[in-house]
């Protein structure tokens, strides 16, 4: 039974013992016979080898929860500062958002007294230009006087032109202040003569030579190169071009107009007397007429006003 007993504990002591590898004869190690051929830890004790995987399991834990925490304080410390910050960025943003209120409250209070100033000041403009006008409302100016009429002929040659015009008008009625030429402006033709510019001394006889000028053809045959228009401002008459669309479409149905100033149309229709002062005005009055679609020209667009554009506040509370 003692043998036997033996033999058993031989044959677990073995079971638990790495073998070596046993080789075919004729064959060798890859080494060249250096190496054992059993593990090198195959005399170790299995127990120690449990404890020390015990000692690094815990060890590897105690690491990972240290780290742990460090993150765990790290990563609030960090959420604490983010917050922080949010809650100055949302402040600073309140602080942002009164302040363009008031800003745009501001610009948009100053906004309107511009368009106040510009009106006030367009309306200063038109009566400079009927000052100016009505500084000129002798004058007369005459294109086509060949050049080849000297300085001392022209004061003969245009009494001869307005005579013409009015038959039985004495020359003390068609006195001079003064006569002479104007310089050519750049838009000119080249060889075109130079307008003449004359002040009547009577207001009278100017007047009665516009109105000789409506006649058709009143200065042919001798005259017929001859033009002779008032002289107005430059600002009158671009304003006078704006009421274009207005005027074709009064000329095309027949509506007789005449000018006022400071600039404005003067139409009687159907026995009703209308003063257009603007070309929004007259727009508005064609359409009531059923004349707009005839204005083969269209206003001008109305300049841009960003210094008068009206402001939001960028943000708005709830």
């Amino acid at each position: 039974m003692a043998t036997q007993k033996a033999s058993k504990k031989t044959t677990k002591a073995e079971f638990f013992t790495p073998r070596g590898v046993k080789l075919k004869e004729g064959l060798s190690t890859q080494d060249g016979g250096g190496s054992t051929q059993t593990s090198p830890g195959a005399e170790a004790d299995p127990g120690l080898a449990q404890q020390g995987m015990e000692a690094f399991a815990t060890r590897i834990e105690g690491l990972i929860t240290s780290l742990s925490d460090r993150l765990t304080s790290r990563l609030d410390s960090v959420a604490a500062d983010i917050k922080r910050e949010i809650r100055e960025i949302g402040d600073r943003t309140d602080k942002l958002e009164e302040k363009m209120a008031e800003q745009a409250g501001a610009h948009n209070e100053m906004a309107g007294r511009v368009e106040d100033l510009e009106e006030q000041l367009k309306g200063a403009l038109l009566k400079l230009a009927d000052i100016e006008d009505r500084s000129r409302r002798h004058n007369l100016k005459i294109r086509g006087v060949p050049d080849s009429v000297t300085p001392q002929a022209l004061s003969q040659y245009v009494t001869d032109i307005l005579q013409h015009l009015l038959p039985d008008a004495t020359l003390d009625s068609l006195l001079f202040d003064r006569i002479h030429r104007l310089p050519k402006p750049p838009s000119a033709p080249e060889r075109s003569p130079r307008d003449v510019l004359l002040r009547l001394h009577y207001f009278k006889p100017r007047e009665d030579v516009l109105r000789a000028l409506r006649t058709p053809d009143v200065l042919k045959p001798e005259y017929e190169h001859i033009s002779i228009f008032p002289d107005l401002s430059k600002a009158t008459l671009q304003h006078r071009r704006n009421f274009r669309p207005v005027t074709e479409a009064l000329r095309a149905h027949g509506v007789s107009y005449r000018w006022g100033f400071p600039v404005k149309l003067l139409v009687v229709r159907n026995g009703t007397f209308h003063a257009i002062t603007s070309v929004e005005a007259g727009t508005r009055l064609l359409k009531v007429w059923g004349m707009e679609q005839l204005g083969s020209s269209s206003p001008p667009a109305p300049l841009p006003r960003g210094s008068t554009q009206r402001l939001d506040p960028e943000w708005r509370k709830k």
